[in-house]
């Protein structure tokens, strides 16, 4: 199977940290070609440490991460020619699986768009983090037009509902099937929505001097089905790696309030190798990543966390494990 491998990059340092290379030598190993657009450039000995099959490129920084995807399937020109491609970011460390292993999984054989994780947010869409599109679907009037008509755009929630949204919508409505390499339980199902429900609990209403969201009564399931599963199922990376990836700002802003303190220590025992430069390019470029305006949570007692049973690592599979001696 040829593959083609895009990924975005951007690093306040201009450094390439010792993860990103992981996560490129991972792409590398299993693709034909890895091309990198960078909108911050590295040092000059830090390209020299690439694997000799990947590009690396560089951009003016503008139009977010989908603009920096485009400008690699430009680059490529006949992307179509390859029989799967990969799209992603570097907004997380991972994955912590073979590429191999995830372009020729079973979710992947069933969809032409498999996103890592999926959100039932604005209607359902794969998560353009990271995604891959079968060699058809790439070859499709849908996907070469969405690309190609494409324009920068700086407002964060518009590229979601234009771009990240859009590129499902467009594949479905081309008759092309969407899905992601992740699936939950319908256990993990639950707790992801208790988990997301927590949130709302936690989550500071901006201008209300210290009040809460709170939960709406009005507030039906469906409400809680749209939870990302990027944050709120994110410890199940340390299950079996079954979701083989950690988004930074699951760890920097602990957006659901669920302990990623916890979350990173349990990280960097299971896969010290992978997580070696983590904690230190977090802190390193913690001023850079402030809060956005109303994502700020309320502190909680880590105890009364722990007595619920929501935070990381502390729901039943995890004290199945621990039971077991595992």
């Amino acid at each position: 199977m040829s593959l083609l491998v895009v990924m975005a990059h951007y690093d306040v340092g201009r450094t390439l940290r010792r993860h990103t290379l992981h996560t490129i030598s991972n792409y590398a190993a299993a693709a034909d070609r890895v091309v990198v657009v960078s909108t911050s450039g590295i040092r000059e000995e830090d390209v020299d440490a690439l694997p000799p099959n990947v590009d690396f490129v560089m951009r003016p920084n503008f139009g977010y991460d989908f603009f920096s995807y485009k400008w690699g399937l430009d680059l490529v020109g006949d992307y179509g020619a390859y029989d799967r491609i990969v799209i992603s970011n570097d907004s997380f460390v991972g994955p912590f699986v073979p590429l191999s292993e995830i372009v020729t999984s079973d979710a992947a054989r069933e969809n032409d768009l498999m996103g890592m994780t999926w959100s039932e947010n604005h209607g359902g869409h794969a998560q353009s983090f990271f995604v891959t599109v079968s060699g058809q679907a790439a070859r499709s009037a849908a996907f070469q037009n969405f690309w190609r008509d494409m324009t920068p755009v700086s407002d964060r929630m518009q590229v979601i509902l234009r771009y990240e949204v859009g590129m499902t919508t467009v594949l479905a409505d081309g008759g092309f099937n969407a899905g992601a390499y992740f699936r939950a339980s319908r256990s993990e199902q639950e707790l992801a929505k208790a988990r997301f429900r927590h949130q709302y609990t936690i989550r500071l209403k901006p201008g209300a001097e210290g009040a809460v969201h709170g939960i709406n009564p009005t507030w039906g399931d469906d409400r809680f089905r749209r939870y990302n599963p990027a944050i709120v199922l994110a410890d199940r990376l340390l299950l079996d790696a079954r979701l083989p990836l950690l988004k930074f700002d699951t760890l920097r802003f602990d957006p659901a309030g669920l302990d990623a303190a916890r979350l990173l220590a349990e990280a960097e025992r299971t896969y010290p190798h992978e997580m070696a430069s983590v904690r230190e390019f977090l802190r390193d470029t913690r001023a850079s990543y402030p809060f956005r305006p109303g994502e700020h949570n309320v502190l909680r007692d880590p105890a009364e966390l722990a007595s619920s049973g929501l935070g990381y690592c502390m729901d039943g599979e995890f004290a199945t494990r621990v039971s077991r001696g595992e």
